[in-house]
């Protein structure tokens, strides 16, 4: 169980470096691989459900596209997804 705490940690810590040098909103495909690692936290013991990013951050995309409908990703701001991910790396550590 010990190996699998620390693969969800380092996972954790290469989520939050990949967000280093960007300022740039949070993709929903990372929150899914950040939620991925939450889920394998948990399976150790790690009650993690103060830690998930809840579904009203999502905001849906908002580039208004020509023919109608919008363009782009739905994202999270990405303060409060480091909120959630610093917390949970102060947690662990």
């Amino acid at each position: 169980m010990n190996d699998d705490r620390e693969r969800a940690l380092v996972s954790l810590r290469a989520i939050r470096e990949s967000l280093e040098d960007s300022m740039s909103d949070v993709t929903i495909r990372l929150v899914a691989e950040y939620h991925l690692t939450l889920d394998e936290l948990e399976k150790t013991g790690v009650d993690v459900s103060d830690f998930r990013i809840p579904d009203s951050w999502v905001q849906g995309p908002d580039v208004p596209f020509i023919f109608g409908g919008y363009l782009g990703v739905p994202r999270v701001k990405r303060e409060l997804f480091l909120i959630k991910l610093d917390s949970i790396l102060a947690h662990l550590a």
